[in-house]
């Protein structure tokens, strides 16, 4: 049987209890009992702060690994982009040497090059944007949901502060599909 503070305190009083009548045998059976129980409740809550240290650590490892990871997004991010940079800088140095013009060429002829190297260049920057929007659906989803969720936790505080009743406060309205909106989802919305 685990010892608790009530357990200790219910075998104090029957200690005193039996000593107050004069039963000594009695009284020093549950001294002995008390002096158990004190000492299992004593190594029960050195167990408990051994874990909640070691819960402690592990959150604030949990913590400091979620920070490293958001710097390494931001450094890949910011290495991709630094990465399609040098490859757009690479590409108009190319381009750069294909203007290499004989005067006598006919001019029809190197603006229809031109005018091709245009197509190509715009073809390419559709095809970057297009990329670059991939994963922003998700990307709003997940932040609206850590709003919809900090809001939550923000409104419970107030009701805990007793700052708001929680009949006063509202229900959190969450959204059920946090991906990217579809025609459907937004006629039903709408309509």
């Amino acid at each position: 049987m685990l010892a608790n503070r009530s357990h200790v305190q219910k075998l104090e009083a029957e200690t005193k209890a039996y000593l107050k009548v004069g039963d000594r045998a009695t009284a020093a059976k549950f001294a002995l009992e008390l002096q158990k129980a004190k000492e299992e409740l004593a190594t029960n809550e050195q167990q408990l702060n051994m874990h909640e240290t070691a819960y402690g650590n592990s959150l604030k490892k949990i913590k400091h690994a979620n920070e490293k990871l958001i710097e390494l997004r931001e450094r890949i991010t910011k290495c991709d982009a630094e990465l399609k940079m040098s490859a757009a800088e690479a590409e108009i140095a190319k381009l750069s040497q294909t203007f290499d013009v004989n005067l006598t060429t006919d001019f029809g002829e190197i603006e229809s090059v031109i005018q091709q190297k245009i197509d190509q260049n715009r073809g390419k920057v559709r095809v970057a944007a297009d990329l670059s929007e991939k994963g922003i659906a998700e990307i709003n989803a997940e932040e609206r949901m850590r709003g919809e969720l900090a809001e939550q936790a923000l409104q419970n505080f107030e009701v805990e502060l007793g700052l708001k009743s929680p009949e006063t406060t509202p229900m959190a309205q969450t959204a059920k599909d946090l991906g990217p909106a579809t025609e459907k989802a937004t006629e039903k919305q709408t309509g």
